[in-house]
């Protein structure tokens, strides 16, 4: 008999690990796909060489390894099969019975019917006596295949993503005229808080009919400066933090990129390596930063990075909910295991740990620049308006607005209501925290609280015309400027011009303002820019003082 090496177990074993890396290309680097390939290269083997000894047959324990791989990472897409013929069938009435499952329910027959078709696979491949020789090379063949696949498509996009990329496009930061430092200047700890996807005032009143008048006057109370008619530059997260960090618009990104372009990879370089970041590490700040669970934001060469705990990064995260183990580890709830598979449990722990531990910062020693990016009130929702924990019911996702807003997962209705809820707490805690900032301070620091973009009831991210951009854009831009700095603001500034101000008032310098525009662009092709500026609802009371 010819003999057949056993490759199959380890190509399935990499192949979702390809698969979904291939399938969020744009928003990852490919040095993420290492380490879940390594254990997952290592597991197999672990595997294979075990039940090898014990079947005393290599080529029937291949294919048990092979087959427990592809259904272990297959659970999720299964469970979203069945749970869509489920709603089929139930939609039939007459000679069917109604089925009525809940989704625990679906997951849990899910579960069992892989683990008992498993066990029916491996009973049946120990017991015959025939060789599995051809079944190890059609097995190779496929496995192979389905890698090759990957891997092309992958190698293809990386070529052309390098051949359109031009240097180090994050590299590439604003230039800031030399701080005249001779007299004696303070250096003022500043505080950058973002809160994803907070709305500005009157869109919450006329979208959401809430009033936040109350939250608002309290920050007004406190020293704050309140821009009531500001708007973000941009429409998604990436593109906003790598404009206000840098100090620019991202014109010449998209130039030197192009408008076909999708990876994030130079946006997300420019928010960890930004011109703020340098220019204050300069100046001796030490820069503090807090885990977001967001890939992009994830700013962990800070001099400290801030975490409740290790999690998995966003890729593993995702990865893992490819698998039945956050389904098992919910039921089971198995102590620290259990909260580590639970993300929504992982985004509540990361925003509650932000503001338990934000005013911290002002017991480090020397001037402190704190960037804290707060997934609230953005989706999803895991925060009542009283901090009950909230179970949104769906597969976990960031997306935002109609990707959310649909069947199985939000109508508009519960998405303005959990919107509501998530921003009520988030603005309980966030009055707190300041306060604690303000009083623990020595000496009264820099605030900046701002939203990346505004919410997305109305928000089709590969849309503009189906998006409204009065909605997605206005947001909640507040400052605290110790001395006559609020003099200097004005109700329209936005994100671009935030420490082009500052760093003019507190260190010297000659940034000047920009004009205050505004972009939308899709999530395909988030370097396409569209100017939306005039379409925007704003007046004269926006412009800067003379």
């Amino acid at each position: 008999m010819t003999k057949s090496l056993v490759i199959h177990p380890f190509l399935f074993a990499v192949f979702p690990i390809l698969f979904l890396f291939a399938y969020n290309i744009d928003q990852f680097p490919a040095a993420v796909t290492l380490l879940p390939m390594a254990v997952a290269v290592g597991v197999a083997a672990v595997f294979w060489l075990g039940l090898s000894f014990v079947l005393k047959d290599k080529r029937k324990a291949g294919f048990i390894v092979s087959l427990l791989f592809l259904l272990f990472f297959s659970y999720e897409n299964l469970f979203e099969a069945t749970k869509a013929l489920i709603a089929r069938v139930d939609w039939i009435e007459g000679s069917l019975v109604r089925l009525g499952m809940s989704v625990v329910e679906v997951r849990q027959f899910v579960l069992v019917a892989s683990g008992a078709f498993f066990a029916i696979a491996v009973y049946f491949s120990v017991k015959t006596r025939r060789s599995l020789h051809s079944f190890t090379n059609i097995a190779n063949v496929v496995a192979g295949a389905a890698v090759m696949i990957s891997i092309t498509n992958i190698a293809i996009y990386e070529t052309s993503a390098r051949l359109a990329l031009p240097g180090d496009v994050g590299g590439e930061t604003a230039e800031i005229p030399p701080a005249d430092l001779s007299g004696e200047t303070a250096l003022l700890d500043i505080y950058y808080i973002i809160v994803d996807g907070y709305a500005r005032g009157d869109v919450l009143q006329e979208i959401y009919e809430y009033d936040n008048s109350e939250f608002l006057d309290h920050l007004a109370s406190q020293g704050f400066y309140v821009a009531d008619r500001s708007r973000a530059n941009y429409c998604q997260t990436t593109l906003s933090l790598a404009s206000s960090l840098n100090l620019k618009y991202l014109d010449d990104v998209a130039e030197q990129v192009g408008t076909d372009y999708r990876r994030r990879g130079p946006l997300s370089d420019a928010i960890r390596d930004s011109t703020v970041f340098r220019f204050l590490k300069q100046r001796g700040y030490t820069i503090v930063a807090f885990a977001s669970g967001y890939f992009a934001t994830e700013v962990t060469s800070a001099h400290v990075y801030m975490a409740a705990r290790w999690t998995p990064g966003e890729f593993e995260a995702d990865l893992i909910d490819m698998t039945p183990f956050p389904f098992v580890g919910r039921a089971v709830g198995v102590g620290d295991w259990h909260d580590v598979l639970d993300r929504y449990g992982l985004k509540r722990e990361r925003i509650l740990y932000t503001f338990d531990h934000l005013a911290d910062a002002t017991e480090l020693e020397g001037p402190v620049f704190v960037f804290a990016h707060i997934v609230a009130p953005h989706p999803p929702f895991v925060l009542g308006r009283d901090g009950e924990a909230v179970d949104p019911g769906y597969g976990f996702t960031f997306n935002d607005g109609i990707h959310v807003i649909k069947e199985g997962r939000l109508t508009r209705d519960e998405y303005l209501r959990g919107y509501v809820d998530q921003l009520i707490y988030t603005n309980r805690r966030l009055l707190s925290t300041l306060d604690e900032i303000l009083s623990r301070s020595a000496e009264p620091p820099i605030i900046i609280l701002q939203s990346d973009h505004g919410p997305g009831s109305r928000f089709d991210r590969h849309d503009p015309y189906n998006t409204d951009l009065k909605e997605r854009l206005s947001i909640l831009n507040a400052y605290y400027l110790p001395g006559k700095g609020s003099t200097e603001l004005y109700a329209g500034i936005t994100p671009v011009n935030t420490f082009r101000l500052i760093l003019d008032l507190y260190f010297a310098t000659d940034c000047g303002l920009l004009e205050d525009d505004s972009y939308f662009s899709t999530w395909s092709h988030p370097y396409a820019f569209i100017d939306v500026t005039n379409e925007l609802d704003y007046n004269t009371s926006s412009e800067p003082p003379n």
